[in-house]
């Protein structure tokens, strides 16, 4: 039986954009909007066991009436989802008896007494709207979340979908911010209060599997696989000031990129190529602030001759962060989620089960791949790159799709592209240290200079020396095949 979950999209809200917010034409429905003051108290363990789960607990207050509700993050890998559990009670404090119901139910006993943690003190104005066929709920909150005497201003707009198809929900929103100066909310009230009561932001996520059942279709997979992909997009966003933060971010375009390549044959080449172009250019922000991070913390580190470039480097480093805290403040990275979860909610893909299509999707991938690897010993250093990256799309497709295939063959497959990666990316790091080495001041000290492109071409020589082996074992492994029990596999594939 699948679990209770809510869909709902958050949207940040300027102070100075409030009144045209509430008086937007598309927020005004038949009736008029109910206006509530809602008190809610969040718990957990002592040693917080229920956040490092992605959970919360809460009790909220409206009136005299109280409701306990748990909520566990990402429900089936998906954006804008999570598992949701309510009951009504008539007491302050959570009844541990009623969790007995939820996936915490076999960790309960181990887990301590809950106590409040934080609260947050909202007035809420309520609107119900109808659009296609759709029941949204549209709530305007402001007030405050507060951890002691740690407190921080809460003014966001909450779209939820209470029955009907997704697709309106999305498109609402995407509406709202088209139109308004609005950014979406990676942090929920609860990891702000998290984040209030500890000093810290959520901890950085890598992606898991994407949950593909056997019969999936071709147009669920996508779905599915582009709202992981946003998911881990948006879990990362508040890590976003730290390195590993901006590693997953980048990872995480990167992974969105290579499903609209998958899915390529499939898709309206219009919306595919107008998103495709906006997460390369929010990957190069990305990627400017990741190299300069890998420079500092790891190149310089290695190479001690050229530790003289340093202050230059923290520089460069610090100025790539800026524009990066500046992109991800802006509306841009908010119209492209938004945009790209509608379209994946309602694309026009043909009809079929995506165990049919998986395998012309893959060998497409694959033979752009090998055909980059041609002649390996005599690729210059900008086809190897090239060739990097047409294997790391392949190996981030297979990876989407892998519980549609046999289980060891995909494991070898992906352990061959890894492989194969990891030697492309030793080369192209070195490359890269010997360009950002020059993107520095002129005056930065010849000898540093020096030293570093000697370090890179030595690092260079020796991947290329290992790099065709790791070629020819890539390209004798064959892609795996479906698995023995996937509905879709037949000869039409």
């Amino acid at each position: 039986m699948a679990a209770p979950s809510e869909l709902e999209i958050k949207l940040l809200i300027p102070a100075a954009a409030a009144e045209a917010v509430a008086a937007h034409p598309l927020l005004q429905g038949a009736a008029a909007p109910k206006v509530q003051r809602q008190v809610t108290t969040y718990f957990d363990t002592p040693g917080w066991d229920l956040a490092h789960m992605g959970a919360s607990l809460r009790i909220r207050r409206r009136g005299r009436a109280r409701v306990q509700t748990l909520k566990l993050r990402d429900a089936a890998g998906q954006a804008f989802e999570r598992g949701e559990w309510e009951w009504p009670v008539t007491a302050d404090a959570p009844d541990r008896a009623l969790l007995a119901e939820t996936p915490l139910a076999a960790l309960l006993a181990a887990m301590p007494p809950f106590a409040p943690v934080f609260a947050t003190t909202i007035a809420r104005r309520l609107h119900v709207l109808e659009r296609e066929g759709s029941v949204i709920e549209v709530a305007l909150d402001a007030g405050e979340v507060r951890a002691g005497a740690a407190a921080e201003p809460i003014l966001e707009l909450e779209l939820e979908l209470k029955s009907g198809p997704a697709a309106p929900l999305f498109a609402l929103a995407e509406a709202l911010q088209a139109g308004l100066p609005l950014t979406l909310g990676a942090e929920s009230k609860a990891e702000r209060g998290w984040r209030l009561s500890t000093g810290r932001p959520r901890a950085v996520t890598k992606p898991g599997p994407v949950a593909l059942p056997p019969g999936a279709s071709a147009a669920e997979a996508f779905r599915r696989i582009i709202g992981a992909g946003l998911t881990g997009l948006l879990a990362n966003l508040p890590a976003a000031a730290e390195v590993e933060g901006v590693h997953q971010l980048r990872v995480g375009i990167r992974r969105l990129r290579a499903a609209l390549a998958l899915f390529r044959p499939l898709l309206d080449p219009v919306p595919a190529d107008r998103f495709g172009l906006e997460l390369r250019r929010l990957g190069q922000v990305l990627g400017a602030a990741r190299d300069w991070d890998v420079f500092c913390a790891e190149t310089l580190a290695a190479v001690p001759a050229a530790a003289a470039l340093r202050p230059a480097a923290e520089a460069a480093r610090a100025a790539a962060r800026r524009a990066l805290a500046e992109e991800l403040a802006g509306p841009a990275l908010s119209a492209v989620v938004l945009g790209l979860a509608a379209w994946a909610e309602a694309a026009p893909i043909p009809a079929g089960r995506l165990a049919a299509a998986m395998p012309r999707l893959e060998h497409r991938l694959a033979r752009k791949a090998r055909r980059r690897g041609r002649r390996i010993r005599q690729r210059p250093p900008a086809d190897l790159h090239a060739l990097r990256k047409a294997v790391k799309k392949l190996r981030y497709g297979v990876e989407a799709l892998a519980p549609l295939h046999r289980r060891k063959q995909a494991r070898a497959f992906l352990a061959g592209c890894a492989a194969l990666q990891a030697e492309l990316g030793l080369m192209n790091d070195a490359a890269m240290a010997e360009a950002m080495a020059g993107r520095l001041d002129a005056a930065a000290p010849a000898e540093a200079v020096a030293a570093l492109r000697d370090w890179a071409a030595a690092r260079q020589a020796k991947a290329f020396e290992r790099i065709p082996r790791a070629w020819h074992r890539f390209k004798a492994l064959p892609l795996p095949e479906a698995a023995r029990d996937s509905p879709g596999r037949d000869a039409s594939g």
